[in-house]
């Protein structure tokens, strides 16, 4: 995420009372048995960055029916999933790109979705052992113009990857952006399963280069003895949790969809490229945020802020004690959010043109209304998607008029 998103590090107060949003938030928050600090600081969060809730677009029957037809006559063949899970999977992939990208075309948001659909797939299949050995060479197979192995999920993504590839045009930039995050997502997808099974003894994982000289060199041959763990992060490797979540959560990718709302669409980039690097990292760092609840009730530990919390809390003389929790990576975060909302708010101009229209304006000043709604409109579609989503358990989150729908 670059060096303007270097960790600075100082303990802040928990705040003692719930702060209401933009809406009027339910402040009816039961705790479960986990710390309330994080609910509160992310209601904070919502009212400084100026959240507001977008209702949900009109359905769009024939987005609905193309990507319908895609998942049971291209996906499921090659997808041993019952179809419980394969309509969850539909679900979750498209409708977090319809909620985000409220201005883009139907193209775009059925390129978009199916390969979210994809990479959700792809991260889910790591524990099969023969999807991963293809997963792992998808890249290079890419690479070298070989086809990606048949009856798997992956000549579909290649071909979603071309698609889009396409679609961006003739800007090799916002092309870059736009494509390559895929690909590196695959690759960097066998990193998180490495992470879970490093052997204790070799201090690698059986999936690294090298596991197998390492265990002969012991006289263990190609045996696991059992005793695997998950990686240590070291106080020193506190950049390492940006690192993984930079290539794990296709932020980029997602940021460049922005301003390509249709194939015809021609924003110049040099008018909000100096955005990007902070549209990525909220884009990357409030998923976390928003997935947290979800993951502290389900005891994840491999997350962004479980791992920086891990680093951070064992370097004492940087938190002056070891008592460095969640809850202070979590507030640390959202203040980094909360700042980077601020620049890009400034730097697209979005005051200046909310709820602006401009239409017998200009073209020059059309221009930069169509940058900042475009960004406007996925902030705030992506945060509502998440609020609205079961999966991420945030219902008490909701404005209240959406209570009881």
């Amino acid at each position: 995420m670059g060096s303007s998103h270097n960790v600075e590090i100082s303990r802040a107060a928990v705040p003692t009372s719930k702060v209401s949003s933009t809406y009027e938030y339910s402040t009816d928050i039961r705790d479960s048995g986990h710390s309330i600090h994080y609910v509160t600081r992310l209601q904070q969060l919502l009212r400084e960055i100026g959240y507001r809730y977008e209702p949900s677009p009109p359905p769009d029957e024939e987005f609905d029916r193309i990507m319908h037809e895609w998942m049971v006559n291209v996906v499921q063949p090659v997808l041993p999933w019952n179809e419980k899970k394969l309509a969850a999977l539909e679900d979750q992939g498209s409708q977090v790109i319809v909620r985000s990208y409220p201005y883009a075309s139907r193209e775009m948001k059925l390129i978009m979705s199916k390969l979210s659909v994809l990479a959700i797939a792809i991260d889910d299949s790591l524990g099969d052992e023969e999807m991963y050995k293809d997963i792992t060479m998808f890249s290079h197979n890419m690479y070298v113009g070989k086809p990606q192995p048949a009856n798997t999920i992956l000549p579909l993504y290649e071909e979603c990857l071309r698609e889009l590839s396409a679609f961006y045009g003739a800007d090799p930039v916002l092309r870059g952006m736009g494509v390559a995050p895929w690909i590196a997502f695959v690759d960097a997808s066998s990193l998180e399963k490495r992470m879970v099974t490093i052997d204790e003894q070799l201090r690698a994982s059986r999936f690294d280069a090298g596991y197998q000289r390492l265990a002969e060199g012991q006289h263990q041959g190609c045996k696991i003895d059992g005793q695997l763990s998950a990686m240590k992060i070291d106080k020193e490797a506190v950049n390492f949790p940006y690192f993984l979540r930079q290539k794990t959560a296709i932020g980029e990718a997602y940021a460049a969809a922005i301003f390509k709302a249709h194939r015809t669409q021609e924003l110049p980039l040099t008018r909000y490229i100096t955005a990007v690097p902070d549209i990525n990292f909220t884009i990357e760092i409030m998923n976390d945020l928003l997935s947290f609840h979800k993951e502290e009730m389900e005891g994840e530990t491999i997350n962004l802020i479980q791992l920086l919390t891990q680093s951070i809390r064992s370097d004492a003389s940087v938190t002056g004690s070891s008592e460095w929790n969640s809850n202070d990576t979590f507030d640390l975060l959202c203040s980094h959010v909360k700042d980077a909302h601020a620049r890009i708010d400034t730097l697209l101009r979005s005051d200046e043109f909310d709820e602006v229209a401009v239409e017998g304006e200009d073209a020059d000043r059309k221009i930069d209304w169509e940058i900042a709604r475009q960004w406007r409109g996925w902030r705030d579609g992506y945060i509502s998607w998440h609020l609205e989503t079961s999966r991420y358990k945030l219902d008490f989150l909701r404005p209240c008029e959406l209570h009881g729908q």
